[in-house]
């Protein structure tokens, strides 16, 4: 029993020599063989030797760097970039390693982040290096128009007819309302700005005009009234949004956006005396403020969000939570998947989205985005408050293109459609044998939403 537990012992401790030994061995053959991949340019071959490497304990400054390089060869930018800080963290000052990481910093337009690298580099390379990243300034115009799927004209029959779903509702109407969107009108002038090394600014103006058409139906005694009324409901809003590099690779944005509209509506009294209604005008206003905080950070091909914002829409305050993912199959912006789902509450709903988008390239300049957003999305924002649909007719899908176009280095043009599926409600009253009685009906259209964006840079 003594001589089996002895050679038990001679046994593992041979087998943890030879471990050290193969350890040894390997760090040397990694070295060595990423080195020859390196120098022959077989990039994927000592991609995949260094990930061997790494995952078992196996990391230095020159496998970093070779391995960063050969992801910005395969035009992997982002893996690029994580590998590139390691190789840093072993060699500070190397300035081979922050040329890489500069440029990879630059083509997933991280321009925060290299203007910190800026910062660290001597000082006879800095003004070359900042020449690169000169057009930080940019200008947009943008400008947009949605038609909508209801017909031109209303049939105060329909609104006024008989309900054949509730037996209790014995004769026709005698009383509706119909409030529905015909058209909207967007424009938008926005300015992208520095403000320092680590933070980067956006504000624009813009105003949106909800063209409606409102119908009021009623039976005065035996006549039939219909009161068609043309308005516009105007909205004028200002978005001020701010991009800040945190360290250890952080992303904050911060958004806000305050949103006055107005509108001259019609109203309808009932005159019990004369059994009839009365008819006037009321102009309304209001104000709505809208802020948004979100966060990223970038590991490997993800990059995951969370976002929270507080509204203050139409005097009702919301909550607004989101999480997404996006993700990054071929480690740079040629092609980008996100997911993601947001939760809105307040007094009394609560309210869900979920969203899907992608994007890539499909030539050198032309570029595109398709998405598509399901659920509730009455005052849901988007783009860190930066969109906001607040209009009473609730959205239950949206989907759409935008394709871009880079002219030259310094314009871009960008046109969008989307495609968005409505709810438009009414009420009707009726008489019945117990007395007046109202009942709510919803009516489904879409939206056919064209957009134009016209971006400068200088």
């Amino acid at each position: 029993m003594r001589k089996l537990r002895l050679l038990f012992l001679l046994v593992v401790l041979t087998n943890f020599s030879w471990a050290q030994k193969n350890i040894k061995l390997k760090e040397s053959y990694v070295d060595s063989a990423s080195y020859v991949y390196f120098m022959k340019g077989k990039h994927t071959e000592l991609i995949t030797l260094t990930k061997n490497a790494l995952s078992v304990g196996i990391d230095s400054y020159f496998l970093r760097v070779r391995m960063g390089v050969s992801f910005f060869k395969k035009n992997e930018f982002y893996l690029a970039s994580i590998h590139l800080q390691k190789a840093l963290e072993f060699y500070p000052s190397d300035m081979y390693t922050k040329e890489f990481l500069f440029y990879s910093y630059l083509y997933i337009e991280k321009l925060e982040e290299a203007k910190l690298l800026i910062a660290k580099m001597p000082n006879i390379y800095q003004e070359a290096f900042s020449k690169l990243i000169k057009l930080q300034k940019s200008l947009v115009f943008e400008s947009g128009y949605q038609t909508s799927s209801y017909a031109d004209k209303q049939d105060s029959s329909l609104f006024l007819a008989k309900d054949l779903t509730e037996a209790s509702l014995l004769g026709n109407g005698v009383y509706a309302e119909s409030d529905r969107m015909k058209s909207i009108q967007y424009f938008q002038v926005g300015m992208g700005y520095p403000i320092s090394k680590r933070i980067k600014g956006y504000s624009g103006l813009s105003l949106v005009l909800n063209n409606r058409e409102e119908h009021i139906y009623s039976r005065n005694l035996l006549s039939l009234k219909d009161t068609a009324h043309n308005y516009t409901l105007s909205q004028y809003q200002a978005y001020t949004g701010l991009t800040v590099t945190l360290p250890n690779h952080f992303n904050l944005l911060v958004g806000g956006q305050y949103m006055y509209y107005m509108q001259n509506k019609l109203y309808a009294n009932y005159n019990s005396s004369s059994f009839s209604y009365k008819y006037h005008d009321s102009i309304t206003s209001r104000n709505n403020l809208v802020t948004n905080i979100s966060i990223t950070k970038t590991y490997g091909k993800i990059t995951p969000m969370l976002s929270f914002g507080l509204n203050e829409i139409d005097a009702i305050s919301i909550m607004q939570y989101t999480a997404q993912a996006s993700y990054f199959p071929i480690g740079n912006f040629n092609l980008n998947i996100t997911g993601g789902f947001s939760i809105s509450k307040d007094n009394s709903d609560t309210r869900n989205v979920y969203f899907t988008k992608i994007g890539g390239e499909i030539t050198s300049k032309l570029w595109y985005d398709v998405y598509l957003y399901a659920g509730n999305l009455k005052n849901f924002t988007e783009g860190n408050g930066y969109v906001v649909y607040n209009i009473s007719d609730k959205i239950t899908m949206k989907t759409g293109l935008n394709l871009t176009y880079y002219l030259n280095q310094k314009w871009s043009v960008a046109c969008r459609y989307d495609l968005l599926k409505r709810e438009s409600s009414y009420d009707r009253y009726y008489i019945t044998n117990t007395g007046s009685k109202a009942k709510s009906y919803i009516d489904n259209y879409l939206n056919h939403s064209f957009i134009l964006n016209l971006l400068w840079k200088f």
